[in-house]
C-alpha cells in the first residue's frame, strides 16, 4: 500500500499543482476517508476472505451494486436512476453466475461473509464522499492523498498488532515474494484505484459497482490465454452484466429536443 501511495504522490506532483492543494486540502476529511475507507475497508475484507469460504465472499461481493444503491439512496438521498432497479438486478444476477460458472461448492456460512459485506460498505461511503467532500481536488490528487493516509493508518495497525500480539502479521520472506507485493503495490493497486476515481467522478458508485461485477468475466478472458475456456454459465454471466450496465446507462442519455 505505501508503495501505490508513493506512485500516486509523485505521480500527482508530476500532473498537477501539487503544493496549492496540498497547503489547501482539507486533511481532517483526507485522514477520515483514508483510514475509514482505504484501510480498514482493506482489513475487513482481508479477514472476511480468511474468516468465510471463497465461494461465499465471492457471492457477497457480487451484490456491491445493490449496496451501492442502498446506501446513496438511503444516507444520502441520492434520487434512483432510470433503470437503476433492473440494471442493477441484471448485474448480480450475472455476477452470480460467474462466481458458479467456476464449478465451486457453497458450503455454508462462517461469519466473515459479514466483514465483506461491511468492507464493500466503507468501499461505496468512501467512494462517494471523496467525490463529495474533495471535488476541488483533481482525481489523482483524491487517489494519492486519501491512499497516502490509508498506507499510514495500515501501517499504525501493523505496529500496534505486532506490539500487542491481538493479529499475526506476516511479511514475504524470500526475494519473489517481495517482488510480487512490489508490483501489485506500485503496478494493478495505484493504477486501479486512480482509475476507480476517474471513472465514479463520471458514471458514479452505482454504476461503478456493477460494472466490478464483470471482474470474474475478464479473469475467465485471462485464462483462455493459459489453455482454460469459458464456461456457459460465464459466457450468460458477462451477458447479464454488460446488458445491465447498458440498459441503466441508455435509460440516462439526455433526450434531443
Amino acid at each position: 500500500m505505501s508503495g501505490g501511495a508513493l506512485v500516486l504522490l509523485v505521480a500527482f506532483a508530476l500532473m498537477e499543482d501539487f503544493s496549492s492543494t496540498f497547503q489547501a486540502a482539507p486533511w481532517g476529511k483526507i485522514i477520515l476517508l483514508g483510514t475509514v475507507g482505504v484501510s480498514v475497508s482493506t482489513l475487513l475484507f482481508a479477514w472476511g476472505i480468511k474468516l468465510s469460504s471463497a465461494m461465499a465472499a465471492a457471492l457477497i461481493a457480487t451484490t456491491g451494486p445493490i449496496v451501492a444503491t442502498l446506501i446513496t439512496r438511503l444516507v444520502y438521498s441520492e434520487p434512483l436512476r432510470k433503470g437503476i432497479v433492473l440494471g442493477v438486478l441484471l448485474a448480480v444476477a450475472g455476477g452470480i453466475c460467474a462466481v458458479r460458472g467456476n464449478g465451486d461448492r457453497f458450503d455454508q456460512l462462517k461469519g466473515g461473509e459479514l466483514f465483506v459485506l461491511m468492507a464493500m460498505s466503507l468501499w461505496v461511503w468512501y467512494s462517494y464522499n471523496c467525490q463529495r467532500w474533495l471535488s476541488d481536488i483533481p482525481q489523482i490528487g483524491i487517489a494519492a492523498l486519501t491512499v497516502t493516509a490509508g498506507a499510514l493508518g495500515f501501517a499504525a495497525y501493523v505496529g500496534f498488532a505486532e506490539l500487542s500480539g491481538i493479529d499475526d502479521i506476516r511479511f514475504g520472506t524470500s526475494t519473489r515474494e517481495w517482488i510480487v507485493l512490489a508490483w501489485l503495490s506500485v503496478g494493478p493497486a495505484s493504477t486501479s484505484i486512480f482509475l476507480w476515481h476517474f471513472g465514479v467522478s463520471r458514471i458514479g458508485v452505482t454504476i461503478g459497482a456493477m460494472y466490478q461485477n464483470l471482474v470474474p468475466i475478464v479473469v475467465v478472458l485471462i485464462s483462455i490465454n493459459l489453455g482454460r475456456h469459458p464456461t456457459t454459465m460465464h459466457l450468460v454471466a458477462g451477458v447479464l452484466i454488460i446488458t445491465g450496465v447498458l440498459y441503466t446507462q441508455i435509460r440516462n442519455l439526455p433526450k434531443n429536443s
